[in-house]
């Protein structure tokens, strides 16, 4: 049926053919005899071109069947009928495959042929049982089923069915449940893959995929085996060329905001060891807030099991800030040393006041190191938090310990009184011997909050900050995420924080909080501070009303008692004093030097004196409005070098349009400027070339060794064990337990994260 005539290949022309078909289909569908090939006039078809047709705006096949559905009658509405036009070979998949779904097979692409020009002439779209098994006694589906379609080209680059074989040798499904096992039917399309792959990169588990797709409830044909293998070829193709994707985002990222520093540590094969990076918000939230910084490394759901540290402090509205991350492939001295150092020679050398960080012992000593200026405190949380384990049977057996307990932990501020208290509360419940409880009291300075009350942490006592924001990483980065995804979800959890931080500011500028108290200072606060540390203040001046001035002085001394202890002579007295020019207050109670905010006993004072305004040297700019400068937008007559990327290009593009707009320009400045834009854009471009595309590598000296990611780690199976072993193992751990032998010793240790190492002991103590 094919010929050559002057060079230009024909092929049967179809016309009025449904007519013939219609009779063929109702003389055969129940012989089995629809194979049919017209044999009339030839049409022309094309040699090359692109792969389909485009701009047609003619009627698709799909959608003139459904029209001419209602006139079909017993014919499937989708019937492949002989001449049938489609604009591209996929539109010819979807109709014949939902033809398939009606009459209850499955189909797949057979063979094609493609000429000299690359252009494909010819496919064949077959029923999926087509061909032979491999082996005869295989458990194939493999018929030598002969139902199929051909599709040849058009003129003008698009397909029509040439010839169509409806004949099974094989059972077709009959109910809906069946036509979802063949594979074409459970296909799922590009569109339908990316956004998959959104969900995936969102931590959104397989289980929720499926029931957003519709494949729990039934309302899709899409089965769930195909939505785990789509998310399997996804995961691998995400893991392909991590380490190229992560230099192209870090470049990408790097590009967009120049302030921002990236540092890479890695050994001698060229695979990284460690990598910390800061964006330009996180130093300029540094400099404003960096006084206070938590530390801590608890995230390890990444590709290569890396810990990933989070630096973290807190904003004048209160709020969990970023100052950077770092990956590590160990938790060693050395590896903390190295994040320390360059954490702080990012941040410009400019050292924080005080650090919290778990009972880790690597982390203290690199702290020591590193960081010598600041007061290093362990995390209060990470202290306390098995004190249900080895106090549970203190608790069950007396009713008041565990109220009296946390009260004296977490509401006593003066040392003396949480001494005593501590001493007073061993010898009530007996536990003088208690291993645990000597270990909290001889540390009490790293965690207790008497002896923090001294210590500026912007009202931080533990790593809750840290603790939080790895919590909150968790529903942004996948498990096992390769680390180009790692690092894109990072951003994005940032991008988070800063949008919540604006949505703060925008609260703060409109919404001002009704005045409670009716006193000149509160309304100073509502003028300074920001909506959230105003609700401190308020608290604080709430307090005060319970305290009574017992006693004043010359000097500017006041002494001051709860009203509750007015005639106990044992009262808990605190001493205010006032300096004589008024711009400074202290309290023995040391609020302000732990926070930075005036206590309820130094406000009591300033009420009953009617002080209009906070003192001067009481008003800590970090909690106040004008606390951060970062993200602040360029204005006309700014410096070149302040604000984002983003100002800086529409403050230019804004200025250039004005001088374009303008009639007359005087031929010296026009030459100026054009002098001054190319001088601006050659060196625009030596800085791209020479400082936005280097990452600062340390260990990648020698020629020839590229960057590599770092090793996966090795999964390790199910331990071999008996169930007789197992039995043994936990007789011999419940007897430690109840001797307190060698499980007791584990709380010498002052590492928490190998606590059964316990500290080296000198020949004295052992003499």
């Amino acid at each position: 049926n094919l010929i050559s005539f002057r060079g230009i290949n024909r092929v049967p022309d179809i016309q009025g053919e449904e007519r013939l078909q219609q009779n063929i289909f109702n003389q055969g569908k129940n012989t089995g005899q629809l194979a049919y090939t017209p044999n009339t006039s030839y049409r022309s078809r094309a040699l090359k071109g692109p792969n389909s047709r485009i701009g047609t705006g003619l009627e698709s096949a799909i959608a003139k069947a459904i029209r001419d559905a209602a006139t079909r009658g017993e014919k499937p509405v989708f019937y492949s009928a002989m001449g049938t036009v489609f604009n591209s070979c996929q539109e010819a998949w979807d109709f014949y495959n939902l033809y398939s779904w009606e009459i209850g097979f499955g189909i797949r692409y057979g063979r094609s042929r493609t000429n000299d020009n690359e252009y494909m002439t010819k496919m064949n779209i077959v029923c999926s049982c087509e061909g032979r098994p491999e082996h005869e006694d295989s458990n194939s589906i493999r018929t030598q089923c002969k139902a199929m379609i051909r599709l040849l080209r058009t003129k003008d680059h698009g397909w029509y069915i040439t010839k169509f074989v409806g004949d099974h040798n094989h059972p077709l499904s009959e109910s809906y449940g069946e036509n979802k096992q063949w594979p074409s039917h459970g296909h799922i399309d590009s569109r339908t893959k990316d956004f998959i792959r959104k969900l995936r990169e969102n931590n959104v588990s397989i289980g929720r995929v499926c029931s957003i797709l519709g494949v729990t409830d039934g309302s899709s044909t899409i089965r769930k085996e195909v939505v785990r293998s789509v998310c399997a070829k996804l995961a691998q193709e995400n893991i392909k060329d991590d380490i190229e994707k992560t230099q192209q985002l870090l470049e990408e990222m790097k590009t967009k905001d120049p302030l921002m520093d990236v540092r890479l540590k890695v050994n001698k094969e060229g695979r990284i060891k460690s990598m910390l990076w800061s964006t330009g918000k996180n130093k300029l939230d540094y400099k404003s807030f960096g006084n206070v910084v938590t530390f801590d490394t608890t995230y390890r759901t990444n590709l290569y099991n890396m810990p990933f540290g989070l630096f973290v402090g807190v904003n004048n509205h209160f709020q969990s800030t970023v100052f950077g991350g770092v990956l590590l492939t160990s938790e060693t001295t050395k590896d903390f040393e190295w994040a320390f150092s360059q954490f702080l020679s990012i941040m410009g050398g400019k050292a924080p006041v005080t650090i919290l960080t778990d009972q880790c012992a690597a982390m203290e000593a690199a702290a020591k190191t590193t960081i010598p200026s600041a007061r290093h405190r362990w995390c209060r949380w990470h202290v306390l938090k098995k004190a249900k384990e080895y106090l549970g049977h203190v608790y069950s057996k007396y009713n008041t310990f565990k109220k009296e307990f946390h009260h004296l932990i977490t509401y006593v501020t003066s040392r003396r009184r949480f001494e005593l208290g501590w001493i007073s509360l061993l010898h009530q419940y007996n536990l003088g011997g208690n291993r645990y409880l000597k270990r909290l009291f001889r540390k009490r300075a790293k965690w207790a909050k008497p002896y923090f009350m001294g210590v500026f942490c912007a009202g931080m006592t533990s790593t809750q900050r840290s603790e939080s924001a790895n919590h909150m990483l968790k529903k942004y980065i996948p498990r096992a995420a390769p680390m180009h995804l790692f690092v894109r979800k990072f951003s994005e959890f940032q991008y988070d924080r800063q949008d919540q931080e604006d949505k703060e500011k925008h609260l703060t500028k409109l919404k001002q909080k009704a005045t409670h108290f009716n006193v000149p200072i509160e309304k100073h606060a509502k003028e300074v501070y920001t909506r959230t540390m105003l609700g401190h203040f308020l608290r604080e001046l709430y307090e005060s009303g319970a305290y009574a001035i017992a006693d004043t002085s010359v000097d500017g001394k006041f002494i001051l008692v709860h009203t509750s202890e007015d005639n106990d002579p044992a009262a808990c007295k605190t001493e205010v004093k006032l300096a004589a020019d008024k711009k400074r207050i202290s309290c023995k109670c040391g609020l302000y030097e732990h926070m930075g905010m005036l206590c309820h006993h130094q406000l009591k004072v300033l009420v009953h004196l009617d002080q209009r305004s906070i003192p001067e040297h009481n008003l800590m700019k970090r909690w106040t409005k004008a606390a951060s400068t970062s993200g602040v937008g360029m204005t006309t007559g700014a410096a070149p070098n302040h604000g984002t990327e983003e100002a800086r290009r529409s403050l230019l593009v804004k200025m250039a349009m004005e001088l374009a707009t303008t009639r007359d320009i005087p031929d010296e400045e026009y030459t100026s400027l054009m002098e001054a834009m190319e001088k601006a854009r050659s060196a625009s471009r030596d800085k791209s070339n020479t400082h936005n595309s280097k990452i600062q590598t340390m260990g990648l000296d020698k020629p020839g060794i590229s960057l590599q990611c770092p090793l996966r780690p090795a999964k390790k199976g199910r331990p071999q064990s008996t169930s007789l072993r197992s039995w043994q193992q936990g007789v011999k751990r419940r007897r430690n337990i109840r001797t307190g032998d060698k499980s007791m010793d584990r709380l010498l240790s002052e590492d928490e994260k190998n606590p059964r190492g316990g500290r080296t002991r000198s020949v004295q103590e052992l003499l």
